[in-house]
């Protein structure tokens, strides 16, 4: 087997059921299996695997085990000579993986591969390419300085080495992991990809970033700022620091102190909020298809979205997945991503939803509607 991709999952059950739609398409033509494993979900999740996805390997956690562990025990199961780490709230192209492949084994010195990431509404996320970080890049980003914690010299549409890919989609050799000691099981959420990608660095691996593919983020569906997100985060950049970095016992002990006072700061301005303004005049679905309770939501149906003009503002959006590929889902709200005031939603395949958000900082939305 060529390829096994693995999805952790805790209570994503539409985005998941997306992802994993997206996900079909793009693995039709390669010898691959999906494997995803769920941490204990509460909603529809296992149901919604069983009734509609039968071959997918389905592994239920009795717990939350965290995104490290979760990932790991995916990977003993995993069969594929690549393994490809995927979030739940992602959406894939058609041509994907057999890009990524063909990159990875242009060069056995390649170590983990990432791609471009962009939010719901078509915007670059910076995080799909990083430096490693040292305790004044961290610093720095706490304080709202300059820092080069994203790989900024390296153009978001151009191909080239990154020290740190986003765990949000990781492809490598399943051996070379297994090598590394695979995710450290001490980072339960947040922090895993840069020390798996360091790892990669230290065994003499050059770590890519393809910056001519892309896929959908949805980044606020699993990273909503509240305060348990911010201890999450610092603290895996403390685990991070006392691994890599300190090289005494008083700046490891320091190191918990700094991010325990880092939380606290953010106790005063954890609850982010959008500035996005919803103005939108006219609701259009790119389908072959007349959806009588999107109907109702103002939604007129087009064939193209060259049939509306390319200086459409003001309007959402709303991409039938069961008419239009994935690629070229992904590529329309990236090229209208600049015009004023557009929301972008997705119909998945199949179903009575669509799912879309107005910003990255922002928790993705799913609408449900009459099929009938």
């Amino acid at each position: 087997m060529d390829l096994s991709v693995i999805i952790v999952s805790y209570n994503s059950r539409f985005f998941l059921e997306l992802c994993l739609s997206s996900l079909k398409e793009a693995a039709k033509n390669i010898k691959s299996e999906i494997i995803v494993v769920d941490n204990n979900s509460n909603d529809d999740s296992i149901n919604m695997i069983k009734s509609l996805f039968p071959e997918v390997l389905l592994i239920e956690n009795n717990i939350n085990l965290g995104f490290s562990s979760a990932n790991n025990l995916g990977v003993k199961k995993a069969k594929g000579k690549f393994i490809c780490f995927l979030n739940p709230d992602t959406i894939v192209s058609e041509n994907l993986f057999n890009k990524m492949l063909e990159f990875k084994e242009s060069n056995d010195k390649i170590g983990i591969i990432g791609c471009k990431m962009i939010d719901g509404q078509g915007k670059f996320l910076p995080e799909s390419k990083r430096n490693l970080p040292n305790l004044s890049m961290v610093l720095n980003k706490f304080l709202g300085l300059k820092n080069n914690y994203h790989l900024s010299i390296l153009p978001e549409d151009e191909i080239g080495q990154a020290d740190v890919l986003c765990g949000a989609i990781m492809l490598m050799n399943k051996k070379e992991f297994e090598d590394v000691g695979g995710f450290d099981d001490k980072y339960f959420m947040y922090g895993e990809d840069i020390d798996l990608s360091y790892k990669m660095k230290k065994k003499g691996l050059s770590n890519y970033y393809l910056g001519n593919l892309s896929i959908i983020h949805y980044k606020g569906e699993s990273t909503i700022k509240s305060m348990k997100y911010y201890r999450d985060f610092y603290g895996a950049m403390g685990i991070y620091y006392r691994k890599f970095i300190a090289n005494n016992i008083i700046s490891k002990f320091f190191s918990y102190f700094l991010i325990e006072l880092i939380v606290f700061a953010h106790l005063f301005k954890f609850k982010s909020k959008s500035n996005f303004i919803d103005n939108t005049k006219d609701s259009y679905i790119v389908s072959n298809k007349d959806y009588f309770s999107l109907k109702s939501r103002g939604s007129k149906r087009i064939q193209s979205i060259e049939s509306i003009s390319n200086k459409i503002e003001n309007c959402e959006i709303i991409f039938d997945s069961n008419y239009i590929t994935f690629n070229d889902i992904i590529s329309s709200i990236q090229t209208l991503s600049n015009n004023k005031n557009l929301i972008f939603k997705i119909l998945s395949k199949g179903s009575n939803f669509i799912i879309g958000s107005n910003n990255s900082n922002e928790q993705g939305e799913v609408i449900l509607f009459d099929s009938n």
